[in-house]
C-alpha cells in the first residue's frame, strides 16, 4: 500500500478522533452539565434574583432581590428581598451570621408606605436602623448554611447526567433542559433526600408532588449559562382552566472586597422593645398632627357658626 495513503489515513483517523471527542463534550447536555457543576462549586458571593408568578386571573406577584455573602466569613450573609403582589410592595432586609439571624425594622415603614400610609412611614423612618432577631421573627432564616446549599446543589447536579440527551438544546443565552412531569417528579424527590429538602415533611412533599397530576400542558425549563454565571427557570401549566406561570432568574459574581457589617449591640431589640418604641413614635406622631391642617382634615373641625351656636345652647341651657 502506498506510504503516502497510509501516513494521510492516519491523518485523517486522529482528526476525525480529536474532532469526536471536541463533539462529544460541547453537546448541550455536557455544557449544561459543566455550567451547573460550575454554578454549584462557584465561590460567588453575591447573587441577584427575580421571580415572577402571572395567571389568567390577573393574580401577578413576584420577589426580587439580591443576596450577599462576606468575601472572607461564608457565615456572614446579607439579603434585601421584595415582594411584590397586585401592585403593592413590600421590602424585607435579613442580616445572618453563624449563630442568629436579623431582619430589618424597615419592614415596618414599607409596610405602611405599601397601605399608602406614606406619611406614618416617614414619621417611622427613624426606627429603620433596629434589627429584630429572627427567633423573634422567623427563626427559619438563621437555619440557612451556604455549605449546606452547596452539597445539596451536588446532590442534584448528578440527577441530570442521568437524563436523555435529547432533552437538552442550545439557546440564546446558555444551554437548556426541559422537563416533562415524570422528570420533575423524579428531582423532586432527589431534592427532598437533601438536607434543604428535610424543611419540608415528607407529607408536604408527598402532596407537593402529587399536585402536579391536576396540571396540564405542563412546561418545566432550566437555562444554565454565563460560564456557571446564570441560572433561568420556567415552569408553565394548565389547572382548572387557567394557566399559570412562573419566571425565574438568578445572576451571580464574585466580589473579594464584600465585608458583610453586622447590626450592633445597641441596635437589635427584641419584638416587644420595638414596639414600644414605634408606639412612642406613633405618639409624637399625633402630638404634632395636633391642631395642624393635616390633622383637621383626617378628623373635621368646628367652625365659629357651630362654636357659636354651641356656646349659646350651652348658655341657654345653664340658664
Amino acid at each position: 500500500m502506498n506510504k503516502t495513503f497510509v501516513t494521510g489515513a492516519a491523518v485523517v483517523v486522529v482528526v476525525a478522533a480529536a474532532g469526536g471527542t471536541y463533539a462529544v463534550l460541547h453537546t448541550p447536555k455536557r455544557q449544561f452539565e459543566t455550567n451547573l457543576t460550575k454554578m454549584s462549586k462557584s465561590d460567588d458571593n453575591i447573587a441577584n434574583f427575580n421571580a415572577k408568578v402571572s395567571g389568567d386571573a390577573d393574580a401577578t406577584a413576584g420577589v426580587k432581590g439580591k443576596i450577599k455573602i462576606d468575601a472572607k466569613d461564608k457565615n456572614k450573609m446579607d439579603m434585601v428581598m421584595t415582594l411584590n403582589e397586585k401592585k403593592k410592595s413590600q421590602t424585607m432586609r435579613f442580616k445572618a451570621n453563624k449563630h442568629t439571624a436579623y431582619v430589618s425594622a424597615a419592614f415596618l415603614t414599607s409596610t405602611y408606605k405599601t397601605y399608602g400610609l406614606g406619611k406614618m412611614s416617614k414619621a417611622l423612618k427613624s426606627i429603620d436602623h433596629y434589627w429584630i432577631k429572627a427567633t423573634d421573627a422567623d427563626a427559619s432564616y438563621k437555619n440557612v448554611k451556604t455549605t449546606q446549599v452547596r452539597s445539596d446543589a451536588d446532590k442534584t447536579v448528578k440527577w441530570f447526567k442521568d437524563l436523555d440527551g435529547s432533552k437538552f438544546k442550545k439557546v440564546s443565552d446558555g444551554y437548556q433542559v426541559k422537563l416533562n412531569k415524570a422528570d420533575l417528579k423524579s428531582l423532586m424527590t432527589v431534592v427532598y433526600k437533601t438536607k434543604s429538602g428535610k424543611e419540608m415533611t415528607k407529607s408536604e412533599w408527598k402532596e407537593a408532588k402529587s399536585s402536579l397530576d391536576d396540571i396540564k400542558n405542563l412546561k418545566f425549563n432550566i437555562t444554565l449559562g454565563d460560564k456557571g454565571h446564570l441560572m433561568k427557570m420556567y415552569f408553565s401549566g394548565k389547572e382548572d382552566g387557567e394557566v399559570g406561570r412562573m419566571n425565574f432568574k438568578t445572576t451571580t459574581k464574585r466580589d473579594n472586597n464584600y465585608r458583610v457589617k453586622m447590626p450592633a449591640k445597641k441596635d437589635i431589640k427584641s419584638t416587644s422593645q420595638l414596639m414600644d418604641i414605634v408606639e412612642d413614635k406613633m405618639v409624637d406622631y399625633y402630638a404634632d398632627q395636633y391642631g395642624s391642617d393635616d390633622f383637621s382634615s383626617m378628623y373635621g373641625s368646628y367652625d365659629d357658626d357651630d362654636s357659636a351656636s354651641s356656646s349659646s345652647q350651652s348658655s341657654t341651657a345653664s340658664i
